[in-house]
């Protein structure tokens, strides 16, 4: 009897023992405590990387604990046929898998297609960019000298012209361009622009970066910092961007506006 007893006893403390560490396993299995960051890519010309919109969205991200790995191939002047056809960006896409790669295309050739059909272009890029990857049309700003494509007079003609070719798709539009009309409409004291009237001056680029930044976090850009910094190869601070008090919230209100 003391036998059985014995037998018996033991055979509960292996059970008891067994199902202590099937439930550790599940618990392990649940909370794996490692992070994955996103890789983000940029694709574009001068209006991406200037003031360096890329870097500013990633240190967008450090600020929020989001912690993108964020890089760029950008060209001065660039359309989406000469990225196609730089053997670099096809060896890029080829070597490395990102979680959201963001193109922009030259804005003149967006509306007229004088230097290659942007809708085929980015269908070309595209057929090489894993399925898993999230793709982004950056829809760039009218400016002056392009006003005269605008042919049907309509609000935002680059948006309107990326809708057509991402239709049907599961790509996403960034609408960039509508954030700098409704700002320059709503406080033109503030200018976007550099002195050519074209490309992004810092507080342009800031809110490009804003609307990007939510774009792809679903969070709002309110209360992000106004200036954001980096070390140069001697270890001294260097600023990738910064704007003044007075235009901040309504570069981040404007943001918020256009994407939610």
């Amino acid at each position: 009897m003391k036998k059985s007893i014995k037998i018996f006893l033991l055979f509960c403390l292996i059970s008891c023992s067994s199902s202590a560490k099937e439930n550790l396993s599940n618990e392990t299995n649940e909370f794996p405590f490692s992070i994955i960051n996103e890789k983000i890519l940029f694709i574009g010309n001068s209006f991406t990387f200037y003031w360096n919109l890329p870097s500013i969205v990633e240190k967008m991200s450090i600020e929020r604990g989001l912690n993108w790995d964020v890089s760029h191939f950008t060209v001065p002047s660039a359309t989406l046929k000469s990225h196609w056809n730089n053997p670099d960006l096809k060896s890029l896409l080829e070597s490395e898998t990102f979680d959201h790669i963001i193109i922009q295309e030259h804005s003149s050739n967006i509306l007229t297609n004088a230097d290659g059909d942007s809708g085929f272009y980015f269908g070309q890029i595209k057929s090489i960019i894993p399925a898993s990857t999230q793709i982004h049309f950056f829809s760039t700003w009218m400016y002056p000298s392009i006003e005269q494509f605008n042919l049907d007079n309509v609000e935002y003609p680059i948006e309107e012209n990326i809708k057509e070719i991402i239709e049907g798709t599961a790509n996403k539009l960034i609408p960039v361009g509508r954030a700098f009309k409704i700002f320059q409409d709503k406080y033109p004291q503030f200018s976007l622009l550099m002195e050519d009237d074209k490309h992004p001056n810092s507080n342009g680029s800031y809110l490009a970066s804003c609307v990007i930044f939510s774009h792809i976090s679903a969070e709002s850009s309110m209360n992000l910092s106004k200036r954001y910094k980096g070390v140069d190869n001697k270890g001294v601070d260097i600023y990738y961007s910064i704007v003044e008090d007075e235009v901040l919230p309504f570069l981040q209100q404007v943001s918020d506006e256009v994407v939610f």
